[in-house]
C-alpha cells in the first residue's frame, strides 16, 4: 500500500540524512575550509538520493492508473485466450444488462425523463374528486384569477380535427389551448411565433395554428414559406403562425398532436358542442406552474378554499368538490399511478434477470479460478501478494462486465429504436419516444460496473486465499473443501430467482387468457366498423341526420350484410362519454356522490349488430324520435344499483342535470364498457333519434372476407360523399386492441424475462454439472473400478444437484407466492395460482433433467483406466 511504503521511506530518508550528516562532520574535522563546503562535498558524495525520492512520490500520484491499465491488458490477453468462456460471460451479462437498459429506458421515457419546457418540476395538473381531470372552463377562469400559488395556470382540450392537406382531408388529433398555454411553458418555436393571450380573448376571432415540427415536415415537407399559409381546419380557413420544437408534443408523454389552437375557436372546432360558458361541462384540463417556494400542499390548500366559494357559486356543479395535484405527462393519476407502478415493477423483475446473469457469470469465474490455481500458485510463489493476485483477479471480472455491458447497451438501443417506431393499434396518436438518453447511458454504465465488483468479489477472494505451497504439491486448496461452497449458494440463487421469473410469466399468461375469455357483454367477431364525424366536414344537424340513415341504408343493402347500425361510440374505445344519473322522486346528487353511467347513442338493431343480448323489453324503433317521449336502455347491473331492483322496466329516471325524464324500456346484459379491468361500469343507451351526435361509427355483421366488405362500404359511403374522411375503419376486434394492449405488453416482457431466466438457469445448472463430472473423473473411475453401476454413478453426480434445485425451487415457490399479490396488482386477472405453480416446478425439475442430460452420459461414459492413467 502507498502508505506502508511512503512509512518505509520516510524511514530510508531520516538514514540517508544521518549519513550525511556524519560526512560532514569527517570532513570539517579533515580541514575543510567552511561549514557550506562540507555540507556539499557530503551530498555530492551521497548522489541525489533524496530528490530521486521526491521525483517517485510525485509519479505514484498516478501509480495506480498504470497498475490498473497493466491489469486490464492482462485480462484482455487472458479472455482472448478464452474465447469459448469469454463468449458465453459476455452473451449472459448482454442479456441481462441489455433487458434492464431497455426497461430503464421505457421507465426513463415515461416516468423520470422531464418535460422539454422551462422548469418543469413546477408543473402541476388540478384534480378533483368527481371528474378527474375535467374541469369546467368557468371554474378554469376562476381558480385562474383567484388562486395565489401559481405562477400561470392553463387549460386546454384534446380534439380531433379534419385537416385539408394537398393530400386531401384526413382527420387528425390536436389541442385547444388558452392564449397563455406556450408562455406558461416557456416553449421557445422552432419557426415563426406562438399565440398568446391577447391572441384568445373573443370567441371565433383568432383562427391561428401551430404544427407540430412532425406535421410541419409529413406535410409542409419542411419548407420556411409555411409561415403565413392558409389551412382548413374543419373546412374552416386557419393562418399558420408558428411550428413547434421538434422534441416538444405537449404535456403528455404519449399523446402527440398535430396542431395546436387556440382555445376561443371551440365553437369551429367542435361544432355542435358548446362548453366554454357551461358550469356543468367538466371537458377542459388545467395545469397550472407554482410559483418559487410553494409547495404542493400550499397549493392544494389553496385551491380548495377556491373550491368552497366555487360550490356556493354553483351547487348544483360544485358542491363538494375538493382539488388535488398530480405530475404531468401521463393523465395525471389517471394513467399515472398505474404505469409507475407496473413500470418499476417490470424495471423489479428485469433486476433478477440480471441477478440471474450474474450468479452465472460468478458461478463460472469461481470454476475458472478452481482451475487456475496453479497459475495464482505460481505468482504468489514469486513474490507476488495476496493484494495484487486480488486485484488482478477483480480486474478482469470488471473488463468482462465492461464488455458485457457495451454489448448489452448495444442492443437496448436497437430494441428501443424498433419500440419508438412502434404506434399503437388505434386511431389515436400513441407514441413513445423511448431513445436512450444520459440516463440510460450512466445506468448501463453503473450496473455493469456494480455487477463486476459485487460478482467479482468473491471468486478474487477466493484466489487471493490460494495456499500456494498445497496447489504446487498437488493438493486441493483448502477453501475448496467447504461443506457449502460458493457455487452451490448460486445455483440455488439462480433457480430461486428462475421459479420467481417463470411464475411472474405464468401469471401473466393466465391473465392474458383470461382477458381473452372474459364476457365483454357484446360479440366482436364478425364485425365492421367505419367512422366520421359530421360536425367536423360542416353538416347542421339536419343534413347530418339525413347522411346517417342514408349511409345505414346504403350498407344495409350491400351483398351478405346481416345487419347494420350505427352509434356515436363503441365499448372499450377511447371515445367514452359520461353522464350523471340518479332516479325519479330522488333529489339531484351532490358533486363527488353522483352515479356516472357510460353513455351511447344507438339506431335500432344495434343490439342484434353488437351481438348484445336483450334481456327484457325492447329494442330502440324509428318511433323514438324527438316528437316521442325520452326512453333509454340500461344494463343489468343498473336496476341493482339505481333502483334496488332486477327489473326496472317502467321506472323512470334522470340523465345529466337537466329536469327531463327517461323511460326504461329495455334491458341488456351486463358487459365491459370503460375497461377490462372494470368491476362494473353503469351503461346506459339512448336512441340517435332523440340524441343527435355529430360523431358516427357504422357497424356492420357481415360473413363477408373482411378486406372485401371494408373495399365496399368505403365505395358506398363515398357516393354519398366522396370528400368525407373516414377513420377507424377495420375488424372491431381489431380496433378493440387497445384495450387488451396493457395485457398483451406485460404477457410478452415477462415471457420475455421467464425465456432469458429459463436459458441461464440451464447454462448455471449444466456448468455446475460439467463441472462436477471434470472435478470428480478419478473417483468416479475409481467407482466404476470396484463395480459401481450406472444407478450408483448417477446417485453420484446427480444427488447434490437435485438436493440443490429442490432448495432452489423451494425457496422461489415462497418467494413467487409472496410476489403473487403484486403482480395481481399491476397485471390484470393476475393472481395466485396453485397449478401455476405446479407447473412452475414441473419446468423446473424439466430444465434440470435437460440441464444434466448431457454431463451424466458423459459420467456414464467414462473410461476407469482412462481415468486412472490420466491422473
Amino acid at each position: 500500500m502507498f502508505w506502508r511504503r511512503r512509512r518505509h521511506d520516510s524511514d530510508f530518508r531520516a538514514e540517508v540524512e544521518a549519513h550525511i550528516a556524519l560526512e560532514a562532520d569527517r570532513l570539517r574535522a579533515d580541514g575543510a575550509t567552511s561549514e557550506v563546503d562540507a555540507e556539499s562535498s557530503a551530498h555530492r558524495e551521497f548522489g541525489n538520493v533524496l530528490r530521486s525520492q521526491e521525483q517517485f512520490y510525485e509519479s505514484s500520484r498516478w501509480l495506480w492508473l498504470d497498475h490498473l491499465g497493466r491489469d486490464a491488458a492482462y485480462g484482455l490477453r487472458v479472455l482472448r485466450r478464452n474465447p469459448g468462456f469469454t463468449l458465453v460471460a459476455v452473451i449472459s451479462l448482454a442479456l441481462g444488462i441489455g433487458v434492464n437498459a431497455l426497461v430503464f429506458s421505457v421507465v426513463n421515457a415515461l416516468v423520470l425523463r422531464p418535460l422539454p419546457v422551462d422548469h418543469p418540476e413546477q408543473l402541476r395538473v388540478l384534480e378533483n374528486n368527481q371528474f378527474h381531470l375535467g374541469q369546467s372552463f368557468p371554474n378554469y377562469r376562476d381558480l385562474r384569477d383567484q388562486n395565489q400559488v401559481f405562477s400561470g395556470l392553463f387549460a386546454t382540450r384534446v380534439v380531433q380535427l379534419e385537416l385539408d392537406s394537398h393530400e386531401g382531408a384526413a382527420r387528425t388529433w390536436g389541442y385547444l389551448a388558452t392564449g397563455n398555454y406556450f408562455d406558461v411553458l416557456g416553449v421557445r418555436p422552432a419557426l415563426g411565433r406562438f399565440f398568446h393571450p391577447e391572441d384568445d380573448q373573443v370567441p371565433g376571432a383568432s383562427p391561428y395554428a401551430v404544427l407540430s415540427y412532425a406535421t410541419w415536415q409529413a406535410r409542409f415537407a419542411g419548407t420556411r414559406d409555411v409561415l403565413g399559409k392558409t389551412i382548413r381546419i374543419n373546412r374552416q380557413p386557419y393562418t399558420i403562425i408558428g411550428v413547434a420544437p421538434r422534441d416538444f408534443h405537449g404535456t403528455e408523454v404519449f399523446y402527440w398532436p398535430e396542431v395546436w389552437v387556440p382555445m376561443m375557436m371551440q365553437a369551429q372546432i367542435e361544432p355542435g358542442n358548446v362548453w366554454l360558458d357551461n358550469t356543468g361541462s367538466f371537458n377542459a384540463w388545467v395545469i397550472g406552474r407554482l410559483k418559487p417556494g410553494v409547495t404542493a400542499v400550499q397549493a392544494t390548500a389553496n385551491l380548495n378554499t377556491i373550491a368552497h366559494s366555487l360550490a356556493l357559486k354553483n351547487p348544483a356543479q360544485n358542491e363538494g368538490m375538493q382539488f388535488s395535484l398530480s405530475q404531468p405527462g401521463l393523465m395525471g393519476d389517471v394513467f399515472g399511478g398505474p404505469v409507475r407502478a407496473f413500470s418499476f415493477g417490470v424495471l423489479l423483475l428485469a433486476g433478477l434477470v440480471l441477478l440471474t446473469a450474474c450468479a452465472n457469470l460468478a458461478s463460472m469465474l469461481t470454476a475458472r479460478g478452481t482451475d487456475r490455481q496453479r497459475e495464482v500458485a505460481i505468482r504468489l510463489s514469486v513474490g507476488a501478494t495476496r493484494w495484487r493476485v486480488q486485484r488482478q483477479a477483480l480486474t478482469e471480472t470488471l473488463v468482462l462486465a465492461l464488455i458485457g455491458g457495451m454489448t448489452g447497451l448495444g442492443l437496448a438501443i436497437l430494441l428501443a429504436g424498433l419500440l419508438s417506431t412502434w404506434r399503437a393499434p388505434m386511431d389515436f396518436p400513441v407514441q413513445f419516444d423511448v431513445t436512450p438518453d444520459w440516463r440510460v447511458f450512466l445506468f448501463a454504465a453503473a450496473i455493469s460496473v456494480v455487477t463486476g465488483i459485487l460478482f467479482g468479489l468473491a471468486p478474487a477472494r477466493n484466489a487471493a486465499r490460494t495456499d500456494a505451497n498445497a496447489v504446487l504439491k498437488g493438493e486441493t486448496s483448502g477453501w475448496r473443501g467447504r461443506r457449502i461452497a460458493f457455487r452451490d449458494v448460486l445455483v440455488v440463487s439462480q433457480v430461486a430467482i428462475c421459479f420467481v421469473l417463470v411464475s411472474a410469466c405464468l401469471l401473466s399468461l393466465r391473465g392474458l387468457q383470461r382477458t381473452l375469455t372474459v364476457p365483454l357483454g357484446f360479440e366482436p367477431l364478425g364485425v365492421t366498423v367505419a367512422g366520421f364525424d359530421l360536425g367536423l366536414a360542416g353538416y347542421s344537424a339536419e343534413r347530418g341526420r339525413d347522411f346517417q340513415r342514408r349511409a345505414l341504408a346504403a350498407l344495409e343493402n350491400l351483398p351478405g350484410v346481416k345487419s347494420a347500425a350505427y352509434s356515436n361510440s363503441i365499448p372499450l374505445s377511447i371515445d367514452e362519454n359520461t353522464s350523471t344519473v340518479y332516479a325519479e322522486n330522488n333529489p339531484a346528487p351532490r358533486a363527488g356522490e353522483a352515479r356516472l353511467a357510460t353513455t351511447y347513442e344507438v339506431s335500432p338493431n344495434f343490439f342484434a349488430t353488437m351481438g348484445i343480448q336483450m334481456l327484457a323489453g325492447r329494442d330502440f324503433n324509428l318511433h323514438d324520435d324527438s316528437k316521442s317521449p325520452k326512453v333509454v336502455i340500461v344494463i343489468h347491473a343498473f336496476g341493482r344499483q339505481l333502483f334496488g331492483d332486477d327489473n326496472p322496466l317502467g321506472k323512470r329516471m334522470h340523465i345529466g342535470a337537466g329536469a327531463t325524464l327517461f323511460e326504461i324500456v329495455g334491458v341488456t346484459e351486463d358487459g365491459k364498457y370503460g375497461s377490462l379491468a372494470e368491476s362494473q361500469q353503469l351503461a346506459i343507451f339512448l336512441p340517435a333519434g332523440q340524441q343527435y351526435n355529430t360523431t358516427t361509427t357504422l357497424i356492420v355483421r357481415s360473413a363477408l372476407p373482411q378486406e372485401e366488405l371494408i373495399s365496399r362500404m368505403r365505395q358506398a359511403l363515398a357516393q354519398l360523399d366522396p370528400d368525407l374522411p373516414l377513420f377507424g375503419v377495420g375488424a372491431l376486434g381489431s380496433l378493440l386492441s387497445f384495450a387488451f394492449l396493457p395485457a398483451h405488453a406485460s404477457a410478452i416482457a415477462l415471457s420475455a424475462f421467464g425465456i432469458l431466466a429459463i436459458m441461464l438457469a440451464v447454462t448455471g445448472i449444466y456448468g455446475l454439472v460439467s463441472y462436477a463430472v471434470a472435478q470428480r473423473t478419478h473417483e468416479i473411475g475409481i467407482r466404476v473400478a470396484i463395480g459401481a453401476g450406472p444407478a450408483q454413478v448417477i446417485k453420484l453426480v446427480l444427488g447434490r444437484t437435485f438436493k440443490l434445485l429442490a432448495a432452489g425451487s423451494a425457496i422461489g415457490l415462497v418467494l413467487a407466492i409472496a410476489g403473487a399479490r403484486f403482480m395481481s396488482s399491476i397485471i390484470f386477472g393476475a393472481s395466485a395460482d396453485p397449478m401455476a405453480f405446479f407447473a412452475v416446478a414441473l419446468t423446473i425439475a424439466a430444465l434440470g433433467a435437460i440441464s444434466t442430460w448431457a454431463p451424466t452420459r458423459r459420467a456414464l461414459r467414462i473410461d476407469p483406466t482412462s481415468a486412472l492413467r490420466h491422473e
